[in-house]
């Protein structure tokens, strides 16, 4: 940021190189507490974010083998620490970004200390309400609304308390030589979902609708039926993980 001139050399970059290096700067400028200076400078350059094309999620879905990323889910976990282990099992879990499941977690650990844990945890749901704490979760491309959580999983975080960042998971990976694979585990949570719930669903989940549509589905009934089939079907993957957790 203190070489403002050289942002116009980010448009030369390739597409998805592109798009890594302007979410990089995005964050690293909400970090810094310069996030509107950093949009004005995307719009003085003229840089655009670009969605990936269609062919490129084609392909990205034909080179993801995810009986590979289940693998390597229950190969990291007895590998690593147990708070990073259970933000692992928390994210393949609940469909999160990586990010965001770290995020989640923290939040859970800091509200339960401080007995405010019903501001974030619909009990009666077993339903974490992201779309409360807008500054976290609700972001221009990226939105997390809610997540259903099953009250093991639950439970063995207010346990261990794990309040870690992605980055810190993400070096500890690399330090034991682990490849990191946790971009994929959406995929699995929304591949184990597609025989118990819509495409429409799955999306809500993942964060990928607008707000007036979640606000027209926020209808207890509704939701209730979408919480017993989400926890229905990630329950195998649920058992094969929390068996692998202390």
């Amino acid at each position: 940021m203190q070489h403002p001139q050289m942002v116009s050399s980010i448009a030369m970059l390739p597409k998805n190189k592109k798009r890594l290096v302007m979410a990089s700067l995005s964050n690293l400028s909400k970090y810094l507490g310069i996030y509107e200076y950093w949009k004005e400078l995307i719009k003085n350059h003229g840089l655009k974010w670009e969605k990936r094309s269609a062919l490129e999620t084609v392909i990205d879905i034909l080179n993801t083998n995810l009986e590979d990323t289940r693998t390597w889910l229950t190969g990291t976990i007895p590998k690593i620490p147990v708070e990073y282990s259970t933000v692992l099992a928390f994210d393949a879990l609940t469909g999160l970004r990586a990010s965001e499941a770290c995020l989640s977690c923290s939040l859970i650990v800091d509200l339960a200390a401080n007995n405010r844990l019903n501001h974030y945890l619909d009990g009666e749901l077993s339903m974490l309400q992201h779309f409360r704490f807008k500054e976290l979760f609700l972001r221009r491309n990226k939105n997390a609304y809610i997540s259903f959580i099953p009250g093991e999983l639950l439970n063995l975080v207010l346990e261990i308390k794990p309040k870690i960042t992605y980055g810190a998971l993400r070096h500890k990976l690399n330090r034991i030589g682990l490849p990191n694979k946790m971009k994929e585990l959406r995929k699995l949570h929304g591949t184990m979902l597609r025989s118990y719930l819509p495409n429409e669903l799955i999306d809500l989940l993942h964060g990928r609708v607008s707000e007036s549509v979640f606000l027209r589905f926020y209808y207890k009934p509704f939701l209730q039926d979408i919480k017993n089939k989400t926890i229905e079907g990630i329950k195998p993957l649920q058992d094969e993980l929390m068996a692998l957790l202390p």
